[in-house]
């Protein structure tokens, strides 16, 4: 069951759209230096002071996270940052374009009872492997700041009709409209009314929400709980620290976007392209894309092969792509013994379980250490037509019911299987854990 409430979110106290826009930023995952950087010099008051706390720093220490604790309690004395006065939910809505196509993904803001990941439907579910290193960085942050600064992002099936109902508020003048990055409307409406609060709750109820992007920051949360109740006598529930800042989407929004999440290989880790393609031949048949990798027109030829068996692509120097097209005799592969029917038939798994592990070693716990990502093809390919990477390994988008249907068996998928676009906005409200 999805226990869902409203909460008295902290907010900057701006109501300014271009000064707001100086002052949110991304999530902290996918924040580059540069970014860091440019965040840093926005504004004094830009929240990469709070999620990173010393942008200067190429890695976390211990004075990250004090200036992080620093800053927070400062802007919440100076009123900064205000608490707001009654519990709340936040509707929330980006709109933007892709492919040529305009979108607006509409959800809500609230808190959501931390429970370990369930292991049946009306629980929590994830569905990818998260890695130790960010989950140790951002328990040491809350530990400090006792905050959730960014929301997990969720799915949940909305048998119940909570999209109607957000219709009817969002067709309203939104309490805060701020345009960032500049190509993506963002628009955030305060609700404390407690007969919509109580309606939300009861549509929802019953529904199994699904992690879609924060997994590391969801077992984080309910680490920093262990920590906190050690000292606490409170009942499970009833404590600030059980729940954790949360935005629902339900799986049918014409606004959810899934984009891959491509893998760009080190250059030690291939000396010959040719011996490369000659092993990959021998999963299936290996195609050569005619043309040249601009636009849209080779990742709709993967797409167009994807629909009959899984596809991943390669490119070792942003010129010429290739697509292996896994035959299905694959399945049988005593590498894949150990998942469901479902992951068989999944690129990402196919693409770690028989080539990144058994080709370059590249086992779960290293892919963080040896891989890079990017959900911008076109990024890659540049970055491959300057030599600063041997090959990269390109996948089609992973789709909402291969998502569900892997979380409902209680299986993980490879890190960064998915990359839900865009990104949630940071900074626009925040949640205290010391207090409801």
């Amino acid at each position: 069951m999805a226990n869902i409430i409203p909460f008295r979110g902290l907010r900057y106290s701006v109501n300014n759209s271009s000064k707001l826009g100086k002052i949110v930023g991304p999530p902290y995952d996918v924040i580059s230096t540069q970014q860091k950087k440019e965040l840093k010099a926005a504004d004094p008051w830009n929240v990469i002071r709070l999620i990173i706390g010393n942008p200067s720093h190429e890695t976390h220490g211990p004075s990250d996270y004090k200036n992080a604790q620093k800053f927070f309690g400062e802007w919440r004395k100076t009123s900064v940052l205000k608490r707001e006065s009654s519990p709340s939910l936040y509707l929330y809505q980006q709109v933007f374009r892709i492919h040529g196509k305009t979108y607006r993904r509409t959800g809500f803001i609230g808190l959501s009872q931390l429970t370990p990941f369930g292991k049946k439907k009306g629980g929590i579910l994830a569905h990818e492997h998260t890695l130790s290193g960010p989950k140790a960085d951002r328990l040491k942050l809350m530990k400090a700041c006792h905050a959730n600064f960014s929301s997990i992002f969720s799915l949940y099936p909305d048998k119940g009709g909570v999209g109607t109902i957000l219709k009817k508020i969002t067709a309203k003048k939104a309490d805060i409209s701020v345009d960032y990055p500049k190509d993506i409307q963002n628009h955030v409406w305060k609700v404390s009314d407690p007969k919509f609060i109580k309606d939300i709750q009861r549509r929802i109820k019953n529904a199994t929400l699904f992690i879609a992007d924060g997994h590391h920051r969801y077992e984080t949360a309910l680490a920093y709980q262990a920590f906190r109740s050690k000292e606490s006598k409170g009942k499970v529930g009833s404590r600030s620290f059980d729940y954790v800042m949360m935005m629902f989407v339900a799986m049918e929004d014409p606004g959810l976007v899934i984009l891959p999440t491509h893998r760009m290989l080190p250059k030690r880790l291939i000396s010959s392209p040719a011996l490369l393609l000659s092993r990959l031949s021998s999963l299936g048949e290996v195609h050569e894309f005619k043309g040249s990798l601009n636009r849209l027109a080779p990742w709709k030829w993967m797409e167009k092969l994807g629909k009959k068996q899984p596809t991943i692509g390669l490119s070792f120097d942003g010129k010429k792509l290739y697509a292996l097209q896994f035959s299905k005799s694959v399945v049988r592969s005593p590498l894949l013994s150990d998942v469901s029917d479902a992951q068989k038939k999944l690129d990402v798994t196919l693409l770690h379980r028989l080539i990144l592990e058994p080709f370059f070693g590249i086992t779960k716990e290293k892919v963080e250490h040896e891989i890079s990502f990017t959900s911008r093809a076109e990024e890659a390919v540049t970055r491959l037509r300057k030599k600063e990477f041997a090959a990269t390994f390109f996948l089609n988008p992973t789709r909402i019911e291969q998502l569900e249907e892997i979380a409902l068996k209680q299986e993980r998928m490879p890190q960064k299987s998915t990359y839900f676009y865009p990104k949630l906005v940071t900074g626009l409200v925040f949640n205290s854990l010391d207090s409801f």
